[in-house]
């Protein structure tokens, strides 16, 4: 692995990213690369440079600016944008970039609830230019296309191999020309996008077809992770990359916020550890390559990670583990507003009811009591956007899907054994205890990482954390009291 990527120079779209950043990380941290190139869109008046310098902060390199901190000088911002022709990029980089041998199409919108047009325009479009951007590098071994595990979710079991797509990308590509009313194109979405619970899954469909399309033209990979949490080991244990997503609803249940989720009793969390996910696509890299170097094939390589076959708890299960080992408590947020915990249930009606009475109504009280005393009222626009998270995630909360799991799992393995790109979690002997240790240590590096509080104040977060659980306590048993209260005078009050 070490000499496939040994002075390589590589082009990543999307490196602000999530997988793109953690791909960065571990290419800096475990390869000789020589350069790295990123695609960066000037924004929020952010120049490309700018960006990068705030790229080079984020806590995933934490690991790599103590041990090699000269490795980030080797990144290069690349001003563009995926959704303009030739990605907008400057024809002198163009020139300079010549030398790229292997790209990382990570781009994409992971808004389900994006505009069909805006899906679209990044998710198919961006693509298609990333493809034809490709077309001009003369040295290129491979280029990887990020997509995802849900990319077919009309499916109940997913093969790692290409599906034909149920649209024509080109079709739909003109069709965000050719309808230029939001209001037409949003009405037409329903009717375009049947069989797919949202934008996103239709939009990496039609993007893999794309890919597909150019296999005769170009060395590519399509590669389909599941749902990306944190790192079981590398760069740190657990270390969690983004509040975005799941993580950011692990965090509201630990600030006590988010209190119940609606989901299937028997669903798994089907998830892709970051340092696992990363790991198994830098090696499919390799063995892509080495494909195409036979010829094109009859149909793209296509590379799954999904851990339905080796982590085989329902996410229910793991959650009310963390709450019997009072995971939450042991690493107590000082960002805490309520006592953590949450409520798991497949009833519509008690979910509501929840929702209201354990959220919604603390919130109003919270955000009123914060207005009072002039302060920023911030708790009901957190509930707001943890509910609609939740609720656009409908489809995957109460659908199983199937799979073969990571692909050539065994051989990967045994092939990275003793290497800086070993997988050793998935022959770990008991992996329900790496599990919920590896949720202890995540929930750890939501505190340190992403809420960025220091450790030395954990003792103190658990002191008070304790005093709210004793002071919820004493406030139950006087409501306890009032309601006997009532209800016994309310008898005496009848018999005299």
């Amino acid at each position: 692995m070490e000499e496939f990527f040994e002075d390589s120079e590589i082009f990543v779209t999307g490196g602000s990213g999530v997988v793109g950043k953690a791909l960065i990380e571990k290419l800096l941290r475990s390869c000789n690369v020589r350069r790295i190139y990123v695609l960066l869109r000037p924004r929020r008046q952010l120049s490309a440079q700018e960006r990068l310098l705030r790229l080079r902060q984020a806590t995933v390199f934490h690991v790599l600016a103590v041990e090699k901190p000269q490795e980030l000088d080797k990144i290069v911002a690349v001003p563009g944008d995926v959704s303009l022709p030739g990605l907008g990029i400057d024809p002198s980089m163009v020139e300079r970039m010549r030398g790229v041998s292997l790209v990382y199409h990570c781009a994409a919108t992971v808004r389900f609830d994006e505009p069909l047009r805006v899906a679209l325009r990044l998710n198919v479009g961006g693509t298609l230019e990333a493809l034809k951007f490709a077309e001009n590098l003369p040295q290129l071994r491979a280029f990887v296309h990020v997509s995802t595990f849900y990319s077919n979710p009309y499916l109940k079991r997913v093969e790692p191999k290409y599906y034909s797509s149920p649209m024509d990308w080109r079709l739909c590509l003109r069709l965000i020309d050719e309808v230029t009313d939001d209001r037409m194109l949003n009405a037409l979405t329903r009717k375009l996008i049947v069989g797919f619970p949202n934008t996103y899954t239709f939009t990496k469909n039609l993007a893999e077809s794309l890919v597909n399309d150019f296999r005769h033209r170009l060395p590519l990979i399509v590669y389909r992770p599941s749902i990306v949490l944190f790192a079981v080991d590398d760069p740190s244990p657990g270390f969690s990359p983004s509040l975005m997503g799941a993580m950011g609803l692990f965090a509201l249940v630990g600030a006590g916020i988010l209190k119940t989720v609606y989901l299937g009793k028997d669903i798994r969390l089907d998830i892709t550890p970051q340092d696992i996910g990363i790991k198994s696509m830098l090696c499919y890299t390799k063995r892509g390559s080495e494909i195409y170097k036979r010829g094109p094939p009859e149909e793209v390589p296509v590379y799954l990670s999904s851990s339905c076959t080796h982590v085989p708890h329902t996410f229910t299960e793991i959650a009310e583990q963390m709450d019997t080992l009072d995971l939450w408590r042991d690493v107590a947020f000082g960002k805490n507003l309520m006592i953590p915990g949450c409520h798991y249930t497949d009833k519509r009606w008690i979910y509501q009811f929840l929702v209201f009475t354990k959220q919604i109504l603390p919130a109003m009280i919270i955000d009123l009591l914060l207005r009072i005393f002039g302060q920023k009222p911030m708790l009901m626009s957190a509930v707001r956007k943890a509910y609609q998270t939740l609720e656009v995630m409908q489809p995957f909360m109460f659908n199983n899907y199937d799979s073969p799991g990571v692909t050539d799992m065994e051989s990967l393995s045994k092939e990275n054994e003793g290497t800086a790109f070993n997988l050793d979690a998935f022959n770990h002997p008991d992996i329900h205890g790496l599990v919920i240790k590896s949720c202890g240590e995540m929930l750890l590096s939501i505190r340190t990482h992403l809420l960025r509080e220091d450790p030395k104040t954990l003792g103190r977060s658990k002191i008070i954390l304790r005093t709210k659980v004793i002071c919820y306590r004493l406030f139950r048993l006087f409501l306890l009291y009032k309601i006997i209260l009532w209800v016994w005078r309310s008898y005496l009050s009848q018999l005299f």
